[in-house]
């Protein structure tokens, strides 16, 4: 598929060189770019107040960045394109807040897979290391009726928004940490969002997400390029906005006589003039249905990037929490997405950098091998990396409509750091070297997959480090592919049979587990059968887990799970490398 035009300089830079922008616009911003994070400038005059940090994938924008200020976002860390951050820069963002501060931090954490893993990992960390820290999981997505909704459940939408705004105002009065999150919880309670979507985003480099006819529209559209959870034929604003309200009526139970906040959100290509018209529409039916819209906000807030659709947010504004969600919505805030700004105007005084933390050098750690084995280590990785690089468009193309279209360039990303990285790794160490692998994959992926490659990997050094001096070699490596697999089965809450990768990689394990005292050969040859049997399995499946599983249209399932198909070409690549290598 053709790519569309974007002006944009080297795909890898867009992330970097648009936080650069947003710095350079309103230079009070402090901009750590190493790690994609932005500071609020009065950051080291916070001491006694609650920071509030939120995160997520680029393409969004403002989101994140642009709501960084005070009585908002005291920092956010943006991911590469429609992938959260990594753990390392969330975690580097909260130390730098937790330098400057007593009153504890609260984390906003957008309700998706790549988030909760990534936020999770550093989360732990900070409180580990004795951090004040407390988070909220953000969905509000009423899309998707609950009883077809994943174990992950619902989609943080525009509503997070009116969360850091509430959270912000009262961190900014000197609330106490207990009592900002309370409020958080309440609005996220009190809120549902609901999307349309006339056409899919495009990725730079890359064509539409999915195709969409030209008198149809995507009903519960995503915001990172995925399908919606039914498609049907354009109507009137009137008949869109109606169909829209009454949903979110029906979640909230609102009533004749209830007050609530609305938000209009603007997914990034939608003309002004169709936001008015929309705006207009929402107002004019919630007076007749006699519930009186408080607040109305409506702008660019939370793009996917060239996507033209529409979100409404409505947030109910309860008796007992009322004052308190309007003193919030009203009180000042200078963060650039929101209006009154004034960020223009820099700072007389230079800031103290914050010290980059020096990267830990990694000890030689667990058995050593002889040389021999460590050349056949090595000739395993070159070979699942040249693999999956030369899979990229395949993996683009299975992963397009119900992914984001990015499994394939993802997984290139990773493979070519391992690549520049080669003659740097611990061959003869391999619990050092999968503890190397582990970092490539998280600095260099990001994401849902980079975090679970990450763990796959960690958990998998962890597990060698038990392994002994005379203890059978096989037997260690498919205990330590059975842990990291359990490890991965934990925190990404995903199991066998739910359309990931998982559905290559279990077969693969249980199959080697079996077989462990078999012949080298027969091992090789059942658990590559067994691997692609697993990954043609997930042909037609609906997926549970992950950002496919809000995809409900069976069309987008009849391939092979893109993160399935990765695996199974890394685990035949390194299989088929062994058995060539003792012939």
């Amino acid at each position: 598929m053709a790519g569309l035009k974007h002006l944009v300089n080297k795909i890898d830079d867009i992330v970097a060189e648009s936080l650069s922008g947003l710095c350079y616009t309103y230079p009070q911003l402090e901009l750590l770019l190493a790690h994609k994070v932005v500071l609020s400038p009065d950051i080291r005059d916070q001491k006694n107040k609650v920071a509030i940090i939120c995160g997520g994938g680029s393409g969004h924008e403002p989101f994140v960045a642009g709501f960084v200020g005070t009585g908002m976002l005291t920092a956010a860390i943006a991911g590469s394109i429609f992938a959260s951050p990594p753990s390392k820069h969330i975690t580097h963002a909260i130390n730098c807040v937790a330098q400057n501060n007593t009153a504890g931090i609260l984390v906003i954490v957008p309700n998706y897979t790549g988030d909760r893993l990534n936020f999770g990992i550093a989360l732990e960390k900070a409180k580990q290391a004795g951090i004040n820290i407390v988070e909220i999981i953000v969905g509000e997505d009423c899309s998707i009726p609950e009883e077809e909704q994943s174990s992950i459940g619902k989609r943080g939408l525009t509503g997070m928004l009116l969360v850091i705004k509430i959270a912000g105002a009262l961190a900014e009065k000197g609330k106490a940490l207990s009592e900002v999150l309370k409020y958080a919880e309440y609005t996220v309670e009190n809120m549902a969002t609901y999307a349309i979507g006339l056409l899919a985003c495009s990725i730079p480099g890359q064509g539409y997400m999915f195709e969409l006819a030209p008198d149809e529209i995507e009903a519960g559209m995503g915001i990172h390029g995925e399908a919606g959870y039914e498609r049907m034929k354009i109507k009137s604003a009137s008949e869109i906005v109606s169909l829209m309200l009454q949903r979110i009526c029906e979640e909230l139970k609102l009533i004749s006589g209830d007050n609530v906040a609305v938000v209009v959100n603007n997914f990034g290509a939608l003309s002004q003039l169709e936001q008015g018209i929309v705006t207009h529409e929402i107002i004019k039916q919630l007076n007749n249905k006699s519930i009186q819209p408080l607040r109305v906000y409506s702008g660019i807030l939370v793009t996917s990037l060239n996507s033209v659709g529409i979100h409404i947010t409505l947030l109910k504004l309860p008796k007992c929490h009322k004052n308190v969600f309007l003193s919030c919505l009203d009180d000042a805030t200078n963060a650039p997405g929101w209006p009154g700004c004034f960020y223009s105007i820099p700072l007389a005084i230079t800031q103290t950098p914050f010290n980059e933390v020096e990267k830990k050098k990694l000890d030689k750690i667990g058995i050593q091998v002889d040389n021999q084995y460590g050349h056949l280590i090595k000739l395993c990785l070159q070979n699942a990396c040249k693999s999956i690089i030369e899979k990229e468009i395949y993996l683009n193309e299975l992963d397009r409509g119900c992914g984001d279209g990015d499994c394939g360039t993802t997984l290139k990303r990773f493979t070519m750091s391992i690549q520049k990285h080669l003659n740097k790794l611990s061959f003869t160490y391999p619990s050092l070297l999968l503890t190397q692998i582990a970092d490539i994959a998280e600095e260099s992926m990001g994401g849902s997959s980079g975090a679970l490659y990450c763990l796959f990997f960690t958990t998998g050094a962890k597990e060698l480090l038990s392994l002994k001096e005379n203890e059978d070699i096989t037997s260690a490596w498919s205990r330590t592919f059975c842990s990291a697999l359990n490890s991965i089965i934990k925190y990404g809450k995903a199991k066998p049979g739910d359309r990931t990768m998982l559905d290559a990689l279990d077969p693969a394990c249980r199959t080697f587990k079996q077989l462990v005292t078999a012949s080298l050969a027969d091992i090789i040859q059942n658990v590559i059968i067994a691997t692609w049997q697993g990954c043609e399995a997930t042909k037609g499946i609906k997926a549970r887990a992950g950002r496919a599983s809000y995809v409900k249209q069976e069309h987008y399932m009849q391939q092979i799970d893109a993160g399935a198909y990765a695996a199974a070409t890394w685990i035949t690549a390194v299989a088929e490398t062994i058995k060539n290598f003792f012939k």
